[in-house]
Order: C-alpha cells, then structure tokens, then sequence
C-alpha cells in the first residue's frame, strides 16, 4: 500500500469516526436541548486541538500543512 493511499485510509476512518460523532450529538441535542453548551464546547475544542495538531506536525517536519486547506476553502463549509 503507497503512502498516499494510507492517508486515504486513515482519512476514510476518521470520517466515519465523525459520522458517528454527529449523529450522536445530534440525536443527544434532540432527545436533550440543554446539552447544547456542552456538545459546542466539546466539538468547539474538537476542531481547536486538531487545528492545533495540524500547525504542530506542520512545524515538526517543516512543512506547511495549513496549506492544505486555505481558510477559503473551510469558509466556504460555513
């Protein structure tokens, strides 16, 4: 297996990790409105320690790895 497609496979099963995540947050804020703040806090610092892990590996091996997705592009997701 060439590299390229581990990271292909390694990306196929975080997203079905996320699959599984979000459909247990929403069915968590369906049955239990209240929990809101805390499955925000939770997904909020989700997605700031991954952001956060990208910039780290990206300076551990000295290679830009926020270039791979360019602000624009994640904006256009929200």
């Amino acid at each position: 297996m060439s590299e390229n497609e581990k990271v292909i496979e390694h990306l196929r099963q975080a997203m079905s990790h996320l699959d599984q995540a979000l459909t247990l947050s929403a069915s968590t804020l369906k049955e239990d409105p209240n929990s809101k703040k805390f499955i925000g806090t939770i997904w909020e610092e989700f997605l700031g320690s991954f952001m956060g892990r990208v910039k780290t590996k990206g300076k551990e091996s000295n290679v830009n790895l926020m270039s791979i997705f360019p602000g624009f592009k994640l904006r256009k997701f929200f």
